[in-house]
């Protein structure tokens, strides 16, 4: 009589632990990145009335007669790979990882891993006006945490097989683009045999514009080139000389007078000599690339035009640059932007695998650690996973409340169904007692 009092109350225990997990998933139905639980139940140790018997010459086998003692809680499942839908909110450092993967963060000391993908960066905004110690990280909205990555020192690769550290988007390196100077310059066109102004002492005035450093930082100047007959009869030979610098208020600068002299072939019009040169202009040496002109009879005009850099863009120089925006791609990587131009590599993202990700500790806070069940963390790259990183989106709970809700009926069922155990159990106790009156 004993045994089914306790049999029913470990089910009432054991639903009761069923309701409070389902009541958890209810209550973080709308948590990102929440994984729902489930419940699974195990018999317990079975008392034996009678042990099993085998066959015998005049008779046959016997099996055991045994009482159960009730049900326990063998297991909570955590239904870690089953992925939430997207909820998108526009939020530039909001990300969703489509996969298996974990973002890895860390809180100074002990390292953890999360779905959730909810970060900004601290710092952004400060009230009173005073610096932060860590300012500029990436960091978890919920606690602060340290987003963790692989920074790049040169700003076009990082090293993915050294170790993970945080990742600063913000600061004086990396808020500005340094500019660069031109030391390229391209000219290119016809020297029209038929124009007979390039012929005179003057010359055809020929313009070109260069980035050299001033006092505010990268400043355009214009570079003014003559282009005479060379002082000669010969119709195939000219000369192209730096004549003038001005910057971008008309003021003249210091410059090196620097002649090219050209040589076509008179047969094809083709440039024989004097490919490139250099003049110096406030201390930079640009080089004046000539190799794609030519010296064909025409329409009467010459058309030489000049262009900053070579033709891969090399030499090209350009201005000081404010960042001007920050991007998540697919891989991780985070780039940044400027307004000269320039686009700088930060860093990436690092992300987290499991052998068994279901046996990772539910540390709250949206965060996981590792387990001896769970194994040590594969640190990568989202994409040697096969998967890839979403911005403007959040992982949603992959709570489904229909088969919450089914299986909330079904424990409110077998509580009562062991509870009606408990009293019926009470009552033929009571009929015991009432046997000596």
């Amino acid at each position: 009589m004993l045994r089914s009092l306790y049999s029913a109350v470990s089910g009432l225990n054991i639903h009761q632990t069923e309701m409070d997990v389902i009541g958890n998933n209810i209550a973080n139905v709308n948590t990102n990145a929440y994984k729902s639980q489930a419940t699974n139940f195990s018999d317990i140790l079975y008392q034996s009335k009678s042990n099993a018997s085998g066959p015998s010459d005049t008779r046959g086998s016997i099996n055991p007669i045994q009482v159960g003692l009730g049900g326990m809680v063998a297991a909570i499942d955590t239904n870690i790979t089953t992925q939430g839908s997207a909820l998108t909110t526009s939020a530039p450092f909001n990300m969703m990882i489509t996969g298996d993967s974990f973002f890895v963060v860390t809180d100074g000391t002990n390292q953890y891993y999360t779905r959730d993908g909810n970060f900004y960066v601290d710092g952004e905004i400060n009230e009173i006006g005073d610096a932060a110690d860590d300012e500029g990280y990436l960091v978890t909205a919920s606690l602060g945490y340290y987003v963790l990555g692989w920074e790049s020192a040169d700003g076009a690769t990082v090293d993915t097989d050294g170790a993970i550290g945080k990742i600063m988007l913000m600061g004086p390196d990396i808020e500005e683009s340094a500019g660069e100077p031109t030391t390229y310059i391209t000219v290119k066109g016809n020297v029209d045999k038929m124009d007979s102004a390039i012929y005179t002492d003057v010359g055809r005035g020929v313009s070109a514009a260069a980035l050299i450093p001033g006092d505010d930082g990268y400043e355009s100047y214009n570079l003014n080139f003559s282009l005479t007959d060379a002082g000669d009869d010969d119709e195939s030979t000219y000369l192209l000389t730096l004549t003038g610098v001005t910057d971008s208020n008309g003021d003249a600068v210091d410059f090196e007078e620097q002649e090219i002299e050209l040589t076509y072939s008179p047969s094809d019009g083709t440039l024989t000599s004097a490919g490139t040169a250099v003049v110096t202009v406030a201390g930079v040496a640009i080089t004046i690339d000539v190799s794609g002109t030519t010296n064909y009879n025409s329409n009467g005009v010459t058309t030489l035009a000049t262009s900053r850099g070579d033709g891969d863009g090399n030499g090209e120089g350009q201005e000081n640059g404010i960042m001007s925006g920050i991007s998540v791609q697919k891989d991780g990587k985070i780039y940044a932007k400027y307004t000269n131009g320039d686009t700088r590599l930060l860093a990436q993202m690092a992300t987290a695998t499991f052998l068994n990700a279901t046996g990772l500790v539910n540390e709250g806070n949206n965060l996981y650690s590792a387990s001896n069940a769970s194994g040590d963390p594969n640190i990568a790259p989202v994409d040697v996973d096969g998967g890839y990183i979403s911005t403007g989106v959040l992982e949603a709970s992959n709570v489904d409340l229909s088969d919450e809700f089914t299986r909330m009926i079904t424990a409110q069922r077998a509580f009562q169904a062991n509870s009606r155990v408990i009293t019926t159990s009470d009552t033929m106790l009571s009929e015991l007692k009432n046997l000596k009156q």
